[in-house]
């Protein structure tokens, strides 16, 4: 009961974290371009920005390398965090970290080995919120990185033609809440 338990945690925290990261992005990214237009006109400088967009499309297309950087940072500061309380090198802290977030963790290195005691709790609970928080971010990413493979993939298929519409199994993302909902097709049988 507790891995099930485990994974709807996961996947429905994922993807809130996922809607509040692509809300986030699409705010900073819609500030930074105002203030560089804001600066270009200052200059005199009529330039278009590459990456003026319509807010819609901003709210639903979050760059890769956005969402990859948050993951490595995260990964870094583990490094920084365990490496610290371990006495682990760096490579060690961030191969530990990875290995966690990324598969079901090796099990070569283990924070606290040999460590628990009564004044080592705090760094345990602290270490399992750690733990916890990245599995989500993982998710999340994973998340923002599959919606993006899938408005390629639609974007591919409609160019050669094909209605993407009218897939048996296919998810519509909701553009306003960003929910997934698998349309119930009819059949006569």
């Amino acid at each position: 009961m507790g891995i099930p338990l485990m994974i709807m945690y996961l996947v429905n925290t994922g993807d809130l974290l996922a809607f509040l990261f692509v809300k986030y992005y699409s705010i900073i990214r819609h500030f930074v371009s105002r203030i560089i237009r804001q600066q270009s006109q200052r200059l005199g400088l009529q330039t278009k920005l590459p990456f003026e967009i319509t807010h819609q499309i901003v709210q639903r297309q979050v760059a890769i390398k956005a969402i990859l950087s948050v993951l490595v940072l995260y990964i870094v500061a583990g490094a920084v965090l365990f490496s610290n309380w371990e006495g682990w090198s760096y490579i060690d802290a961030a191969y530990f970290s990875f290995i966690t977030f990324s598969t079901i963790g090796l099990g070569d290195l283990v924070p606290g080995k040999g460590t628990l005691t009564d004044n080592e709790n705090g760094k345990s609970i602290l270490c399992a919120l750690y733990l916890l928080y990245g599995l989500v971010l993982t998710t999340m990413c994973f998340k923002l990185v599959q919606d993006d493979l899938f408005s390629i993939k639609r974007r591919i298929l409609t160019r050669l033609g094909f209605d993407t519409q009218h897939h048996h199994y296919h998810y519509r993302q909701s553009f306003d809440d960003r929910r997934y909902v698998m349309p119930i097709r009819e059949t006569n049988i």
